[in-house]
């Protein structure tokens, strides 16, 4: 081959495809940032979800409660802890306030169990801490907890093991505490 014909080789050859494998790595990694992004606002949803469905549970006791005050004032309210067994149905008889306060906390925790992830709800009398017929529970405790999913050190979805900071209940690991005055 003549001079003349060779083909001029230049330094920046193979330069525009390095350019190329480049930006493909870095908007690789934005997008992997992005759905990272939108995986932990799922998670946040979901968390807010359970809270909000917590918090509707609170009302929903609180409400029987001041509902059945006869209950109340008997101490039918002052431990209230998830029992298997459904209690004579009273919606279409009439029925003592004891057997509605059995109803009304068999079916507060049903409802728990199916909006909440092994939901379950506690109530305890807050004051007096020793309530008697004369001096009636007048504000009560309650407790709802249910089982948050997250992921461990090697990134499995697993349990959330953080518990509870009830002492009445430590078995519980998301918790919702609040007392209530009927």
């Amino acid at each position: 081959m003549t001079p003349a014909h060779q083909p001029i080789r230049s330094a920046s050859a193979g330069f525009t495809l390095l350019e190329a494998l480049v930006a493909v790595v870095v908007i690789s990694i934005g997008l992997l940032g992005l759905l990272g992004l939108q995986t932990v606002a799922v998670v946040n949803t979901q968390t807010s979800l359970h809270r909000t469905f917590a918090s509707i549970g609170v009302d929903d006791i609180s409400d029987r409660i001041r509902a059945n005050a006869a209950g109340a004032a008997a101490g039918d309210y002052d431990t209230i802890a998830p029992t298997a067994a459904q209690p004579a149905d009273c919606s279409d008889s009439a029925c003592a306030p004891g057997e509605m306060a059995a109803l009304d906390a068999w079916e507060w925790n049903r409802s728990l169990q199916q909006t909440l992830p092994s939901g379950k709800g506690f109530v305890d009398c807050a004051e007096p801490s020793t309530p008697t017929a004369a001096d009636p529970c007048s504000v009560y405790t309650v407790t709802i907890g249910w089982s948050e999913r997250a992921a461990d050190t090697s990134g499995q979805q697993t349990d959330n093991l953080a518990q509870c900071d009830s002492d009445a209940h430590p078995s519980l690991q998301q918790c919702f505490v609040t007392q209530i005055q009927p």
